[in-house]
């Protein structure tokens, strides 16, 4: 558990894997868009869609059912 807490988080290269198998849409859930702007950076292409609130995940609930 130590080891988790202290160290390195890969995230960028996590996603990059992720975004190598083909995966294409994110849900980002939290007050902010921080990893979306990160993950805009690694891949343009790639949809976020940030959930931060009731609003927020209703309207993502929305898009996904679509």
């Amino acid at each position: 558990l130590t080891a988790q807490v202290t160290g390195s988080v890969r995230w960028v290269e996590s996603m990059r894997h992720l975004i190598a198998a083909g995966h294409r849409l994110f849900i980002e859930l939290g007050p902010d868009t921080a990893l979306a702007g990160m993950l805009g950076k690694i891949d343009r292409e790639a949809k976020v869609i940030s959930v931060k609130d009731t609003a927020t995940l209703d309207a993502a609930v929305a898009e996904l059912g679509s």
